[in-house]
Formats: structure tokens, C-alpha cells, sequence
């Protein structure tokens, strides 16, 4: 039994710090991700997030956190099964948190496309050049696409208005941005005349699309919150009963109190992850990308 609780914790350690490294068992893997190194999908990870950290200065807080969160857990407790838990969540806390924030800059960006596509549909129509209507994009275009095409302006000085362009295109890194530079290229060989109704459509057809996403993450909000709170509340529960009564904490500190604590942390992990699978919205895959093209 204590060996079944034991491979239990372990497994739970195993598929959190996956998780977390964004490392996930072969047989789960999509033939997609196996293309790009390990690491450097970590590194683009966190570039996106907004984190100025190495790949294993990342790791190395993480693990230092679900040490000390297990460390202070057991020095209330007295239960070691406990602990690891406690410590598994302490290690998915900072990815979850750097998850969520790439998650809100990236949609930041794509809400913005709408207004950035009017905006430069306005300044072609006023006789502007594609190059002078990308440039000012950075000076008066919405706030979080205005870093982007000042970087576009900078680069375009040294290394052509297509090669920075494209550049800003990997930094940008959504299907969103793919399909609106990739007209904008073409509005460089072929006049921008000749895209100004196609981006009026592409503008309207993204804040549509954008619309309905938000309507049905708003419809799952309720949900997702009473699954968080459903696999949360038995742990604080159970906290709360071995912190303050012995005869609880004596009995978790055995082998079948460890095999309770592993197969309740397997199934709440479990279930978690079926709740997210099945209200996870579909996902437009880059297709546009330079490794693409060649």
C-alpha cells in the first residue's frame, strides 16, 4: 500500500513539473510540438509572457517554491503526503499565473487587430505609403500593437520593410497577425490599392470572430470556477481537520492515509484537466511561419 501511495505522489510530482516546463509524456504528445527543441519553446513561452528569465531560472524558482510551500505544509501538518501535494500545487502556481498573463497579452494583441486594420485602411486611403502607414501605426495605433510597429520602424532602417515586417511577424506569434501581415506584404508588391477592401473585410470579420469567442469564455466562467473550487476545497478542508485535530493527522501519517491523500490528489488533478479539455475552445494553428514557408 505504501508503495502504491508512493508511485501515486511521484506520478503527481512527475505530470506537474511536465506541466509546468511545458514537457508532456511521449504518448501524449502531438507530432506538432516534436519539431522545436524543448527549450526553446519554453524560452518563446516565457518571451510571450512578458518574463525576462532563463528557461532554468524559471525551473529553479518554481521547484524552490513547491520546496518551501511543502517545507511550511509539513511544519504545520506533520503529514508528508500532504505536503507533496501541497507542493505540487506550489509548482504549478507560477506557470499557471505566467500562463494566464501571456494568455491576456496575446489577446490584448488580437482584440486590437480590429481598430489597427481601420486605422491603416484610413491612413492608404489618405494617399499614405504602406512603409508610413505601418510606421505611424506605432505612434497613434492601439496601445498594444504600438511597441510591435515602433520595433518595425527601427528595424526597417537597416534591414529592408519585408524582412522587419516578418520579424515582427515571429514576435507576434498568432494566426491573427500571420493573415494581416501576410496582405500587408502583398500591399508592398502590388500596391495598396489593391488590399484596402480585403483588409475591410479581414476588420470585420476578425471583431466578429473575436466577439463570439468572448461570449462563450463569459457563458464558461461559472463553470470553470465551481471545477477550480470542487478540486480545491477537499484540500482545504482536509488542512484545516489535520492541522487542528491529532487523531486526523495520525491517521494520514500511515500508508492508507497516504494512498487516500495520492489517488484524491490523481483524480482532483484528473478532473481538472477533463473540465479544461472539454471547455477549451478551439485553437487556429499558425500556419504562416517562416519554417512553414521553407
Amino acid at each position: 500500500m505504501k508503495l502504491l501511495a508512493g508511485l501515486s505522489a511521484g506520478l503527481f510530482v512527475y505530470l506537474s513539473l511536465g506541466a509546468l516546463v511545458g514537457i508532456t509524456p511521449r504518448f501524449l504528445e502531438r507530432s506538432t510540438s516534436r519539431t522545436q527543441p524543448r527549450r526553446h519553446r519554453t524560452r518563446e513561452w516565457l518571451r510571450q509572457a512578458g518574463v525576462d528569465v532563463t528557461p532554468s531560472q524559471f525551473i529553479a524558482v518554481s521547484i524552490g517554491l513547491a520546496a518551501s510551500v511543502s517545507l511550511v505544509v509539513q511544519a504545520v501538518t506533520g503529514v508528508a503526503p500532504f505536503a507533496l501535494v501541497a507542493g505540487g500545487l506550489g509548482l504549478w502556481l507560477p506557470r499557471s499565473f505566467y500562463g494566464r498573463r501571456r494568455a491576456a497579452l496575446e489577446r490584448e494583441r488580437i482584440d486590437a487587430w480590429p481598430d489597427a486594420l481601420r486605422d491603416l485602411i484610413a491612413h492608404l486611403r489618405s494617399s499614405m505609403s504602406v512603409h508610413a502607414a505601418l510606421v505611424e501605426l506605432g505612434t497613434s495605433g492601439p496601445l498594444a500593437l504600438r511597441p510591435h510597429f515602433n520595433r518595425y520602424a527601427g528595424l526597417a532602417a537597416t534591414l529592408g520593410q519585408r524582412t522587419s515586417l516578418q520579424i515582427v511577424r515571429e514576435e507576434l506569434a498568432d494566426p491573427v497577425s500571420d493573415r494581416v501581415i501576410e496582405i500587408i506584404l502583398v500591399a508592398f508588391e502590388q500596391g495598396p490599392a489593391v488590399v484596402i477592401d480585403v483588409l475591410g473585410d479581414l476588420a470585420a470579420a476578425t471583431a466578429g470572430d473575436l466577439a463570439l469567442r468572448d461570449d462563450i469564455r463569459t457563458a464558461q466562467l461559472e463553470i470553470k470556477i465551481e471545477a477550480r473550487g470542487a478540486a480545491i476545497m477537499p484540500f482545504a478542508v482536509l488542512f484545516l481537520l489535520i492541522a487542528t485535530s491529532n487523531e486526523y493527522a495520525a491517521f494520514y501519517r500511515t500508508g492508507a492515509g497516504w494512498l487516500v491523500i495520492g489517488l484524491g490528489g490523481l483524480l482532483c488533478m484528473g478532473g481538472l484537466v477533463t473540465i479544461n479539455r472539454l471547455g477549451r475552445l478551439p485553437v487556429e494553428h499558425r500556419i504562416l511561419t517562416s519554417a512553414g514557408q521553407r
